[in-house]
């Protein structure tokens, strides 16, 4: 079984489809029969069942992860580089000069920090997993040798090396991270329309006091500020408002008497999917569930004792710090009463059709990189975010919450969890149920961080970050269910600010209206559950026409369901993209309206 070759050994991996007799095309992967693979120490078999999922089945943990790193560059291997050229910043190298932004940001917000810290704050063995991880990628790779998928054939590049280090990038968790975007627009609202008018359209969730600081001025802080954020952070969707849900239910509400767990969380419409699914077992593994296709491990799904569902919380994890630069040398900045010199790095970007690579300069104040300077003013703003502190690699927390075996290490593998913040339902074979709202959350002891800050005066500085036992939880409530569909999930009188921006409600309402109804759920009534298209919003608008035309009539006498057969359904969803506008143009002043009529769209 075992071979040699050049001094190293090679093992098998057994690959096995439920789709026997499939051909090895140029492009295609092997999806059956054996490979030599360089690296393995034992043997590996992988199953792939009716929809392609592999199960994985290896007798060390390195070796299972190496082979899921080559799983997965087996079937998204232009998917996961393209992931790792985004987070590395190298994307122009292979798809031209309207990447060079995007990689000049991409590189601005790479972990600098110390790197033991960094990998300590994952699981204890998370190196070695990224390190086989990543060999599985580059062994797979190698086997394809010259037949690689269409999309390198079609760009003409090959792809590039993995390292343990491109595991930990963290373009994708600052993706998650969301909370600049919105100080930018309350900032324009602000500065175009006064406070008041930004507390009506752009309301803190829940409600608190916004003051500004005569320190600051908000003038000229628009969409221009955010361009290579944007750019760095964009993939393209279908609908710009994506909104996850997870319940669970204990034992007295479901058919089976165990606790029954349901997860939807959602993501941009991508071919191919930003989930990947699989099944991991060795010696301390057996997992399965839905992870990143260029991660290790999986993000949602169930262990042998354990399942845990997770949907998007909006805890802020970021401010932008306008920062006051000298006007004679606009590389330093003022803090405190003293100036200080930005650091200052020089990079080179390769870039597809030039010769010669592109050098950008990457400026950082103590607050973090600087994504904007506003030379006539005098300012820059700098970007502070929790991607900057250790362990933030998004979903990477997820390695110790898989191996977790009830309540107590689930807790406790939460701490490792820190990005993107993240609601987790919880059952496992005891009949327990549970919910965390868990990530890496900044403690501001007297301000909000709904607006951007004054750098220069040192009275908006993070206190440390809120340890998990203090964020908001439950376990085995009373009513015997929990759901969260990105909606406010503090509880009354909660003291910390973890965020003043939650999605709207009737995701959750609707959910919560289902699940009181305290029947004994069976999967299926969960799957028409995840399917429902019940429109709380529809219920309350609809009650508000006035007049009593043909179109009216058919609304009011309309069941509020949103199905492909309904004409009142198609109806109300032109009707409702019109009242944004139609809103802003009869309420809102001129200078405001293309603003707030944006914002609404969302």
């Amino acid at each position: 079984m075992f071979t040699t070759s050049k001094g190293l050994l090679l093992c098998l991996l057994w690959l096995a489809s439920s789709v026997p007799g499939q051909p090895v095309a140029t492009g295609l992967a092997q999806l059956e029969g054996r490979i030599a693979v360089r690296g393995l120490s034992q043997p590996v078999d992988v199953l792939r069942d009716q929809w392609g999922v592999p199960h994985i089945y290896a007798r060390t943990a390195a070796d299972l992860f190496l082979a899921q790193g080559f799983v997965a560059a087996q079937d998204r291997l232009y998917q996961i580089e393209i992931w790792r050229r985004t987070g590395a910043g190298e994307l122009a190298e292979v798809l031209g000069t309207a990447y060079i932004e995007r990689d000049r940001f991409a590189r601005l917000v790479r972990y600098r920090g110390d790197m033991k810290a960094e990998w300590e704050s994952y699981a204890p063995d998370t190196r070695a997993i990224a390190e086989a991880f990543a060999r599985g990628v580059n062994a797979c790779v190698r086997h394809f040798g010259d037949r690689l998928p269409i999309e390198f054939q079609l760009l003409g590049f090959r792809p590039g090396e993995w390292k343990a280090e491109h595991i930990v990038l963290r373009i994708a968790g600052l993706l998650m991270t969301r909370n600049a975007t919105q100080e930018i627009t309350r900032a324009e609202m602000v500065d175009k329309m006064g406070l008041a008018a930004a507390m009506k359209y752009l309301p803190p969730d829940p409600p608190t006091e916004i003051r500004l600081d005569k320190e600051l001025s908000l003038a000229g802080l628009g969409p221009r500020v955010l361009a290579g954020y944007r750019a760095a952070t964009s993939v393209p969707t279908l609908h710009r408002e994506e909104g996850s849900n997870n319940w669970v239910v204990s034992g007295a509400l479901s058919a089976t008497g165990k606790p029954l767990l349901a997860n939807d969380p959602h993501r941009p419409l991508l071919l191919p999917s930003l989930r990947y699914v699989a099944h991991l077992v060795a010696p301390g593994w057996n997992v399965i569930g839905a992870g990143e296709p260029a991660l290790p491990g999986v993000a949602t799904g169930h262990n042998e004792r354990i399942a845990f569902g997770i949907t998007i919380d909006c805890f802020d994890q970021t401010d932008l710090y306008v920062e006051k630069t000298d006007p004679q040398n606009p590389n330093r900045y003022l803090h405190n009463g003293q100036w200080h010199e930005m650091r200052i790095e020089r990079e080179k970007i390769a870039v597809k059709g030039r010769a010669a690579p592109v050098e950008v300069e990457l400026k950082f104040t103590r607050h973090g990189p600087v994504i904007w300077e506003d030379r006539p003013r005098n300012r820059a703003i700098a970007l502070r975010s929790i991607v900057s502190e250790p362990g933030t690699a998004g979903y990477l927390g997820s390695l110790s919450l898989a191996r977790a075996r009830n309540w107590r290490e689930f807790i406790a593998a939460l701490a490792r969890a820190k990005v993107p913040a993240l609601n987790y339902v919880y059952g496992d074979v005891d009949g327990n149920i549970g919910w965390v709202a868990a990530g890496l959350a900044p403690v501001r002891k007297n301000w909000s961080g709904l607006l951007p800050l004054p750098g220069h005066t040192g009275a908006y500085e993070w206190d440390g970050f809120v340890p998990v036992r203090d964020l908001p939880q439950v376990y085995n409530p009373a009513r015997g269910y929990v759901a969260t569909a990105n909606h406010n999930i503090l509880p009354q009188g909660y003291p910390h600010r973890l965020s003043f921006e939650f999605s709207a409600p009737f995701r959750f309402l609707r959910i919560d209206e289902v699940l009181r109804a305290g029947k004994k759920f069976t999967i299926e009534d969960f799957q028409r559950l995840q399917h429902d298209e019940t429109s709380l919003p529809a219920r309350t608008l609809v009650k508000m026409l006035a007049g009593d035309g043909a179109a009216a009539r058919l609304l009011k006498s309309w069941n509020f369901v949103l199905s492909k057969d309904s004409p009142a359904a198609a109806l109300f969803e032109l009707w409702v993209r019109e009242l944004p506008s139609r809103y802003a143009t009869a309420e809102v002043k001129p200078e405001g309206r293309d603003l707030v009529a944006r914002h609404l769209a969302l």
